[in-house]
């Protein structure tokens, strides 16, 4: 057994499948299952059940996905550390940002972080912010973008941003920017919103608890894109701040107002799990993100 095996076995577990692993990790599936039958070999119990419906942890695998996530870190931060005393940062990170950041700016951020690290491998993930604090806890991840309030016990963050609340319709409502929307009149209409594990959800619900106004939930949707799809429908509305719409505006699919009464802004944290600090790659990671996108909250 060696680092291979709990990497190929870690790849098909987040990916859900051989296929998907495989194309990830640029191997053929059977080189990859075979990565994986050796290490059920070395091992005496099998980690997957093959199912109808694809691959299925047993009890052995979920056994051995934290130990395996543990070591695979491990590993990396020694080459991180070792490099360290040369003066280089190298090794691997993962970050995941929400897809309400948008595209541009992640992607400026990895070019800028390549530029001056080009020997750190970087995976960066779109992900709604429950799977990303989920992804945190569980080792998954080294640093994620989150929304307050949705900072767990057991995670340490930093504020970057505020971002104001808009009210997101159909293009038939005719919302406008210079036409600001009473809080209160912007609940009035059926909500599209995430679960409660997502951040977005847990700042409408607060505020909404707080004004003793209800919130009428017709759809639960964790997916930007799909949130978007049902509001240019006329389903229903939702509240985003501005650069999750811009796209969507421009192209006239939905119209946005401005929230006041009160103003409901959304903080934007960078965070890590607790007792678990940033390898070298991580942390200047960090650094870059604290440079280019920490403005005063």
């Amino acid at each position: 057994m060696d680092s291979r095996h709990l990497k190929c076995f870690l790849h098909v577990l987040e990916a859900g499948g051989l296929s998907q692993a495989s194309q990830r990790m640029h191997l053929t599936q059977s080189a990859l299952s075979r990565q994986i039958r050796q290490l059920e070999e070395h091992l005496g119990v099998e980690l997957f059940l093959r199912t109808g419906r694809g691959l299925v942890l047993t009890e052995a695998g979920r056994r051995l996905e934290p130990m395996a996530r543990a070591l695979i870190m491990d590993l990396d931060r020694l080459e991180t550390e070792v490099a360290a005393g040369e003066g280089r940062v190298v090794g691997s990170l993962v970050m995941a940002v929400p897809p309400s950041v948008g595209a541009a700016r992640p992607a400026r951020l990895i070019c800028d972080y390549r530029a001056r690290y080009p020997d750190v491998r970087i995976r960066m993930i779109s992900a709604m912010s429950g799977a990303i604090q989920d992804g945190l806890l569980q080792g998954r991840l080294d640093l994620g973008l989150l929304h307050h309030p949705l900072t767990a016990a057991g995670l340490v963050s930093e504020n970057l941003w505020r971002e104001r609340l808009w009210l997101v319709a159909g293009a038939a409502a005719g919302l406008s920017a210079e036409c600001p929307v009473t809080y209160e009149d912007a609940l009035r209409a059926p909500m599209i919103l995430p679960n409660p594990h997502h951040g977005l959800r847990a700042l409408v619900q607060g505020y909404a608890a707080g004004m003793g106004v209800g919130l009428d939930v017709v759809v639960e949707v964790d997916s930007l894109p799909i949130i978007l799809e049902l509001v240019a429908m006329g389903i229903g509305r939702t509240l985003l701040p501005h650069p999750a719409i811009e796209a969507d505006l421009a192209a006239g699919r939905v119209s946005a107002a401005p929230v006041v009464a009160p103003e409901v802004e959304r903080v934007t944290v960078l965070a890590w799990a607790e007792g678990r600090e940033p390898n070298r790659a991580a942390a200047a990671m960090a650094d870059l993100v604290r440079e280019r996108w920490q403005r005063s909250v």
